[in-house]
């Protein structure tokens, strides 16, 4: 399908506070087969704009597609019809290579399991995207540094994964995420693993660092003590987006 006249990348405009459009969907969908030669549609011509510097919580039951929805905008899996745009590209019509340099250079992810590499320290982990991204290895160990200062783990540099709390290994996927200077930060459950204490600190981490280096954040979570601190809550409902 190819993408809407109105919908062009030559016509997204800022939004009306002045901040341009970073995501964006465009009557997105997704369906799955079933193993009776059914068709699940999960997600329903769902239209989003994330601006620069926005803070969105997704919510709604178990099973409903709200980890389905933020891998797609985060390009991790493609919908079955419907646009998404990134930094104005839309991230389908890209090859392989291209897709993560996109990625890589736009968006950042944290995970309710931090998904940090066991074999490498706290510091080594969050120097991974920089490196990637072609960073000499001397400048992203040094800027790892500096964000895990900010996290409040400075002792805990030259610790592996083992060696950290939970709090301690979700703060790292944190600083993880924010390394590049992503436009976006897309973060699926990222206290759903973490006690009520640990996941108020992890909050406010993350609060800090979107205002520090003015970071869009897109939250799926079931935590609506988390949800409630974002500028906007959607709710999935019968595999539609819809405000609350």
């Amino acid at each position: 399908m190819s993408m809407p006249e109105r919908f062009s990348s030559s016509m997204i405009m800022p939004a009306s506070n002045g901040q341009p459009i970073v995501l964006e969907a465009i009557d997105l969908c997704k369906s799955f087969t079933e193993g009776g030669g059914g068709q699940l549609d999960v997600l329903k011509n769902i239209n989003l704009s994330i601006h620069a510097g926005e803070k969105v919580a997704i919510v709604g039951a178990s099973g409903s597609g709200k980890s389905t929805l933020l891998h797609i905008l985060g390009g991790l899996d493609v919908p079955t019809s419907g646009h998404v745009l990134i930094n104005e590209k839309e991230i389908a019509k890209l090859r392989e290579a291209e897709r993560c340099r996109l990625r890589n250079h736009n968006l950042g992810f944290i995970y309710q399991f931090h998904h940090l590499l066991p074999e490498f320290t706290a510091q080594e982990n969050v120097a991974m995207p920089a490196l990637v991204r072609g960073t000499r290895p001397s400048q992203a160990l040094s800027k790892a540094a500096v964000l895990l200062e900010k996290v409040g783990m400075t002792r805990r540099l030259k610790h592996k994964p083992a060696e950290l709390s939970g709090g301690e290994r979700q703060r790292a996927a944190i600083a993880r995420a924010i390394i590049n200077e992503p436009r976006c930060i897309c973060a699926d459950e990222p206290t759903g693993n973490l006690d009520k204490a640990t996941a108020e600190q992890v909050i406010q981490v993350m609060l800090r660092l979107n205002r520090e280096y003015g970071t869009s954040l897109i939250v799926v979570t079931h935590d609506m003590a988390l949800a409630k601190q974002m500028d906007s809550i959607y709710s999935i409902e019968n595999g539609q987006l819809i405000p609350k």
